[in-house]
């Protein structure tokens, strides 16, 4: 015991004095639980930004950037995968004159054809209905943020899968049986200040996933580090060559731009006006173009670059590590999974670690779903023990329209690109 200066009353200055240290202490519970936080999705599943394609309707490969594939009864179960047909233009050289007949000169229809693949994806999470365990967590109120902890899971799990369908052609469900596909890179993988004619396998993408991937780990291998940014002149470099991939720009409020999803660390380089060969310029800012609301249909817009590149700061873009050696080099693409979850490299090792930006035009993605979500209980111990699933079936996947018997030049895929740059 103290006393009070002044007073002579005797107070008491804490509990321990009282003999209690933790036994007696009370402990109050705040009304509700915190989630964590997490990285914001600036623009997959954006419903400006996606046309539906009904399958079995008169269709065309949509003037947006993402394909929201929608099967005939989608409220029902649907097939595990659908195909699109696609119709080449025609080539053929025409006859002329009045002494060229056209009889016996006709173009047969070239058709080739997409399939769009889905596979199940299930997660859940425990719980309790009763018992001492669940007496001392109902304060914080933990059972009943099951169904926002299980969407929460979901919407990241579609914005990884979406990002590894851009750079490895499709999401990791679809990997495992019954589909058991493979992810071959990107058809239109590009290196920032690599000249056009020497860019992988250009102007062709070559049917071998094997061929292909060597390719493009030759050149990243062989890239002059120190100039592998967005610089102006490679900006204005890769808008030609991406013009010439038949990659399309997407109107968006009056004006035709790629998307470009650009990795954080890429974007503050060049915003930084110390950068040799900035924006300058070339740079319109995003307040620039407010009035025509750019920023709500492109979330995460920073600015746009010579009227064409619309750069979207991307705080989930994926890395890469180039491994392996020549004839057997190796991808190992990092990305932001569910739960925080980072898998991108820290490293920036010159001519080994990239980031994987990514450019979208028309028809750059492609989301099938032949089951849509759902929740579901699974209980035991006289219903002691709920547990709460969040189930469906999904697949993300590059649009490629292809023959039965395909050649090094037969692949369309149009839609995307995946533009490397050296991390810094």
């Amino acid at each position: 015991m103290t006393t009070t200066a002044g007073v002579g009353m005797i107070v008491q200055s804490n509990l321990s004095t009282q003999g209690v240290s933790s036994g007696l202490l009370r402990h109050a519970w705040a009304a509700d639980i915190e989630l964590a936080s997490l990285l914001e999705e600036p623009l997959f599943n954006n419903k400006d930004l996606t046309t539906p394609l009904k399958v079995g309707e008169k269709s065309k490969i949509p003037d947006s950037v993402f394909m929201d594939v929608t099967p005939p009864g989608k409220e029902g179960k649907a097939a595990r995968d659908v195909t699109h047909t696609f119709m080449d233009a025609l080539s053929g050289t025409g006859r002329y004159g009045n002494a060229q007949g056209v009889l016996g000169y006709e173009e047969s229809a070239q058709l080739r054809y997409a399939k769009f693949y889905a596979n199940d994806y299930g997660h859940g999470l425990a719980g309790e209905t009763f018992g001492i365990d669940y007496r001392e967590l109902t304060p914080t109120q933990v059972y009943q943020k099951a169904n926002t902890l299980l969407a929460q899971w979901n919407g990241e799990r579609k914005g990884y899968f979406a990002r590894q369908a851009i750079c490895e052609s499709r999401s990791y469900n679809l990997t495992f049986a019954p589909m058991s596909l493979t992810q071959p890179l990107n058809p239109h993988c590009y290196v920032v200040s690599v000249a056009v004619g020497s860019q992988p396998s250009l102007p062709a993408y070559d049917s071998s996933a094997t061929a292909y991937a060597e390719a493009v780990g030759v050149v990243l291998k062989a890239t002059t580090y120190s100039n592998m940014h967005f610089t102006v002149a490679n900006c204005l470099a890769i808008a030609d060559i991406l013009e010439g991939a038949y990659i399309k720009t997407v109107n968006i409020k009056g004006m035709d731009l790629y998307l470009c999803l650009t990795h954080p660390q890429e974007v503050a380089r060049m915003l930084d006006p110390a950068t040799t060969a900035s924006w300058s310029s070339y740079w319109v800012t995003a307040a620039a173009l407010q009035g025509k609301d750019m920023d709500l249909v492109i979330p995460g817009l920073v600015g746009v670059i010579g009227g064409k590149f619309a750069i979207v700061r991307d705080p989930r873009c994926p890395t890469c590590i180039l491994g392996g050696t020549s004839t057997q080099y190796t991808f190992s693409f990092g990305y932001v999974k569910m739960g925080r979850y980072d898998t991108r490299t820290a490293l920036a090792t010159s001519n080994v670690s990239f980031n994987a930006n990514m450019i979208l035009g028309k028809g750059a993605l492609a989301h099938y779903e032949n089951e849509p979500m759902h929740y579901e209980e699974q209980r035991d111990e006289y219903g002691k023990f709920k547990n709460v699933g969040i189930f469906g079936s999904d697949g993300y996947q590059l649009p490629s329209y292809d023959l039965d018997t395909a050649t090094p030049t037969s692949n369309r895929t149009e839609g995307s690109a995946v533009l490397f740059t050296q991390r810094v």
